[in-house]
């Protein structure tokens, strides 16, 4: 028998193994959100930022304890990761490809589970992070701008800079291609406004400079933003957008 009459059999067994790990995966996902205590934590690390069991534990309103054992069975299922500093450890979302697979099983819920009521905060509902990138009705309506205005362009679910789109945020210094398998752009749903606000590489790159330029300022909510005037007449001069 040569080598060559080994190589189905075998491709069938590693194709068997490959499912029953990818089934394995699937549950062992579905056990960590089917606990309302871990999906509020992992809410709370939707702004991208970091922060201690204590300043978690009091936000979800548990125990610090029970905060602590959550977070221990989120970070061994991969979903935080948790650094170091002097004598805290901090928690955060893994990474973007997280945050993207959390939106998708929030969006299928019917929103993410920051609303404990049916009337949604005015300040996020207004301008918010999500994990890293804009969010609200300014995010929204920028999005619908620079559609309109031929600088993005819906093909299918998926989003994409046009040539004027990568021309101009290449002239504002912004990486414009996918960088280690994140799309430049992509379709997200917003929660509050139930319209597509634009998420990706470029997004982060654009609510990262609108901070650091103080075009927003982090609200006292959690992933609350508060637009200010030199961010209003950034997004003027940028990109033609008036935000409301």
């Amino acid at each position: 028998m040569s080598v060559h009459d080994n190589i189905s059999p075998i491709a069938e067994t590693l194709s068997t193994y490959d499912q029953e790990m990818a089934t394995e995966n699937v549950v062992e996902f579905g056990q960590l959100l089917a606990d309302a205590t871990r999906v509020a934590l992992l809410d709370a690390l939707f702004d991208g930022r970091a922060y201690t069991v204590t300043e978690l534990h009091r936000h979800v309103g548990v125990a610090a304890s029970t905060a602590s054992e959550h977070l221990s069975k989120l970070l061994d299922g991969g979903l935080v990761v948790v650094e170091a500093q002097g004598r805290h450890r901090y928690y955060r979302m893994k990474d973007a490809e997280v945050a993207s697979v959390l939106e998708a099983v929030f969006e299928f819920g019917g929103g993410q589970p920051v609303k404990r009521s049916s009337k949604v905060p005015a300040d996020l509902a207004y301008a918010r992070s999500c994990y890293d990138h804009l969010a609200g009705t300014v995010a929204v309506g920028l999005t619908d701008h620079l559609v309109d205005k031929g600088l993005v362009e819906y093909i299918d679910t998926a989003a994409h800079l046009t040539s004027s789109g990568e021309d101009l945020f290449s002239e504002l210094g912004f990486v414009t291609k996918a960088i280690s398998g994140r799309p430049a752009l992509r379709r997200c749903l917003d929660w509050s406004e139930r319209k597509t606000h634009l998420a990706g590489g470029v997004p982060a790159q654009l609510l990262d400079i609108m901070i650091e330029q103080r075009w927003f300022l982090r609200s006292a909510t959690r992933r609350g933003l508060q637009l200010t005037d030199t961010g209003r007449a950034g997004l003027i001069d940028q990109f033609g957008y008036h935000a409301p």
